[in-house]
């Protein structure tokens, strides 16, 4: 229903909002049919800050009443209305912005026969006066609680001295009556450095410097000297005039001893935390740093004043700041106290640094985080290390994939075939096989065929999907055991019925130095488990010390060691005692600077010997004073894991070396039998067949050739490797040509294998062609190769002044095998192809390095 006024109402109501408007209140009128306001004044806007045409939405006063407040106030207003009465109350609504405003709401009802129509109201804002008188009953509740649990000393006396109030505190600390002091002069006994600090001190005090603070010790009728802290307020009369001191003080003794205690326990940590062997540093909150060590300088190459002008981010791996921010959040919501994980720093010279990082997060009393404490090593090494045994072995598996101890079988109603390197593996031909094919079942260890049984029936049962692969132990015609590893697949040709192949390759060798490598690990993790990792040690100044756990790293007592002067001599490995007395004397005779660090063993209580690292530093109390301090590390756990690493690179490395020179023999035996077989050819096409396969063959067994004879199996001179390649090409070619050369300019750029198979037999084409068809018999010419590295990749470019290539041509799509094979491995290597043809042919190829 829509509501009109009456038109003799309009004037008034318009005269008396003419009068409001200037208020700082808002006025309103509220409809009660419409439940919605009407009529808004204008200082709405500025209080809550919403627009006035939100006010006239159905619901707004209802919506933006604070939660708590809602439900009664509404049920408020509703029960009076339904009374006819006047009312008035507070609440609180929210503001645009989001914050809270207290009013109080004065309202009037009109009627419309006899019925309420509409609702005439002021809400003024109290959110201020709210604020006072909340500001005003906490500080009651403070005066009073401070009141209730005073423990301090208070009195009152005159300028002469004279005290005219002392309470209990004082008269039981000074061991006094009241009636001893009230009325009376009296001064404790205290030093005389400190009596004339005190009179200076009431000296001071003044109509502009009522209030001041002082600390002085007084000296008790036993002798104890006691610290007191007073605080004092001059009382002043009309005229300014100093009239009478109230005095409230407190002994401060065991802060002040306190303090003295923790500087000296800072002192010692400060000199732990500088001088430790890790890296160590201090952040806050806000992840910039606070304090490093020098061993945390030298990890990231920045300096001390460097870093403390940065956060940690600043020189985080962009990659892993969602690592530290995962960790950050948790240590913010209290999800722990303690982190340890693996991150990357950005060295100040761009490099990239790997660390352990040990996180601990100091919290207050309420447990809220304001600061962390990192202990960081440098783990660049070992994840390099890591890095490269994984090349190792990838490069590694790519090779062995091609070996004899890998046999191939199938079987099925109409298939069954086994390949003859099986022979290599078991000593049974592969024909033996073939008629009897219960024979390897018969071969098989009982538990491995029980176990291989109820997979493979397993495997067939879900639909024989994918590869099932499996470890089995079989029986050689000598009887030992083998392990192979069988990986067998479903073939569902379209023609034909479906059988079943896989391979399976011989890992004996492999298990056996595994099964090494664990009982090796097994008795290791079980030596190392309960071993403690650091010990901290000091030693002079009457204060010798070695903290409680060196007893869990070497078996001796603290009490033991510090027995004898000489206690780590004498249980010293006597192989490192010559070393370690060398560095001592060195280090005293550069006056015992900086940190000595060694590393030696030491025999254990119980026998046997550990891995010491030792950083030993001196500690200068004053000029004349100073103390051994040092941290002791068991690295045994590395040396170990050092020498593991160490010897399985060497083992590799050998055996890669043996495949690549396997490898190069078994493709230089196949070159010479095709040598001897072009013997035996008279068609001249024939014979060119057979001698492109032996260049192609000779261009891949030289890269193996260079690969075993490198230092690094994985890449190879390739500049050397051109030399060699064009002097072959020219003295197989050099029976059909004239006076050719080949002149290579080629950069010193190594390449790896994956890239010198392909441009090797790319060249061998390429030149190949020129040697064959660029210049007519007797002919001079030149070939000329250039292979260069740019920024964007490598760039081959093979080059002859001879007759051209033919026109009629096309070298992307000729049945030529060369050029077909030259075409399929620049796609291989994912290069480029172009030809030029002016006076003479050039082809340019350009890829990426892998």
């Amino acid at each position: 229903m829509e509501y009109t006024e009456n038109n003799h109402i309009i004037p008034a109501k318009e005269r008396f909002r003419d009068l409001i408007e200037g208020l700082n209140v808002i006025t309103y009128e509220f409809d009660l049919h419409l439940h919605r306001f009407t009529y808004i004044s204008r200082m709405a806007e500025s209080i809550l800050g919403y627009a006035t045409d939100e006010w006239f939405k159905k619901g707004f006063w209802f919506d933006h009443l604070h939660n708590d407040d809602r439900n009664w106030a509404s049920e408020f207003s509703r029960y009076h209305i339904s009374q006819n009465k006047d009312h008035e109350f507070e609440y609180r609504m929210l503001a645009c912005d989001g914050t809270v405003k207290w009013f109080k709401d004065i309202v009037s009802i009109t009627y419309d026969n006899n019925s309420p129509r509409s609702l005439y109201g002021v809400l003024i804002d109290m959110t201020e006066r709210k604020q006072t008188e909340k500001e005003l009953l906490a500080s009651k509740e403070r005066y009073k609680t401070l009141l209730e649990q005073q423990t301090e000393m208070i009195t009152r006396w005159q300028p002469d001295g004279t005290f005219t109030y002392v309470n209990d505190v004082y008269c039981n600390y000074f061991n006094k009556t009241r009636e001893e002091l009230i009325g009376k002069r009296y001064i404790p006994q205290m030093p005389v450095e400190d009596l004339e600090r005190f009179s200076k001190f009431f000296v001071s005090l003044d109509k502009n410097n009522q209030v001041g603070q002082f600390t002085h010790r007084v000296i008790r009728p036993d002798g104890e000297i006691r610290w007191l802290r007073w605080t004092d307020t001059a009382i002043l009369d009309d005229n300014g005039r100093i009239i009478e001191y109230q005095t409230v003080g407190r002994d401060i003794t065991a802060r002040k001893r306190a303090e003295v205690a923790l500087k000296e326990s800072e002192q010692q940590l400060q000199s732990i935390f500088d001088n430790a062997p890790i890296g160590m540093a201090l952040t806050d909150m806000s992840k910039s740093f606070l304090k490093v060590n020098k061993a945390y300088c030298d990890i990231t190459g920045y300096t001390k004043k460097e870093l403390l002008t940065k956060t940690f981010e600043d020189i985080t791996h962009p990659d892993d700041l969602d690592l530290d921010d995962d960790v950050f959040s948790k240590a913010v919501n209290g999800e722990g106290t303690q982190f340890h994980f693996e991150k990357r720093y950005i060295h100040k010279n761009g490099k990239t640094i790997h660390v352990e990082l040990r996180l601990n997060v100091l919290r207050d009393s309420t447990g809220k985080p304001y600061q962390q404490i990192a202990q960081v090593v440098d783990i660049s090494e070992r994840i390099e290390s890591e890095q490269k045994l994984r090349q190792t072995q990838a490069r590694l598996t790519a090779v062995l994939n091609n070996l004899p101890n890998v046999a191939i079988y199938e079987y099925g109603e109409n298939v069954n075939f086994v390949s003859e390197n099986i022979m290599d593996i078991l000593g049974y031909p592969a024909e033996e096989f073939m008629k009897n094919e219960s024979l390897f079942s018969n071969l098989m260890l009982e538990d491995d065929i029980i176990t291989y049984d109820q997979q493979v029936a397993e495997w067939k049962r879900r639909g024989a999907k994918g590869v099932i692969s499996n470890e089995i132990r079989v029986r050689n015609r000598n009887n030992e055991i083998v392990w192979l590893e069988d990986h067998m697949y479903e073939v569902n040709p379209e023609n034909a019925k479906p059988y079943y192949s896989g391979i399976m390759i011989d890992i004996t060798q492999q298990k056996k130095t595994q099964l090494k490598m664990e009982e090796t690990e097994t008795k290791l993790s079980a030596i190392l488990k309960n071993l403690p990792k650091v010990v901290i040690y000091q030693s002079g100044l009457a204060n010798d010390f070695i903290s409680d756990n060196i007893s869990e790293m070497i078996g001796y007592s603290p009490a033991e060691v510090l027995e004898s002067k000489y206690f780590f001599g004498n249980i010293m490995h006597p192989e490192d005692l010559p070393s370690v007395k060398l560095a001592l004397a060195g280090w005293k005779q550069s006056g015992d600077s900086g940190i000595l660090n060694m590393e030696f063993r030491v025999k254990k209580k119980t026998g046997g010997y550990i891995w010491i690292e030792d950083h030993m530093f001196r500690v200068k109390v004053n000029e004349k004073e100073s103390y051994l301090s040092g941290i002791l590390i068991d690295i045994t756990e590395r040396k170990i894991a050092e020498q593991k690493i160490s010897r399985s690179l060497k083992e590799k490395e050998l055996l890669l070396k043996e495949i690549h020179h396997r490898v190069k023999n078994n493709l230089q035996v196949v070159s010479s039998l095709l040598k001897l077989q072009s013997g035996y050819v008279k068609d001249e096409s024939s014979l060119d067949l057979l001698i492109d396969s032996q260049n192609r063959i000779r261009s891949m067994a030289l890269v193996h050739q260079k690969l075993y004879q490198s230092k690094d199996f994985s890449e190879i001179d390739f500049s050397e490797y051109l030399k060699q390649l064009t002097e072959h090409l020219l003295h197989v070619f050099k029976s059909r040509q004239g006076d050719i050369k080949i002149a290579v300019e080629a950069a010193n750029v190594n390449l790896s294998i994956d890239l010198a198979i392909p441009c090797g037999l790319i060249l061998n084409e390429l030149i190949s062609n020129s040697l064959k068809y660029a210049f007519p018999p007797g002919n001079k010419g030149i070939i000329t190769i250039k292979f260069k590295y740019q920024e964007s990749g490598y760039e081959i470019i093979v080059s002859d002044n001879g007759i051209g290539f033919p026109e009629d041509i096309n070298y992307r799509d000729t049945k030529s095998l060369g050029l077909q094979l030259v075409n399929t491995l620049v796609g291989q290597i994912e290069g480029t192809i172009t030809m030029k043809v002016s006076s003479g042919t050039e082809f340019t190829i350009q890829f990426l390095k892998k």
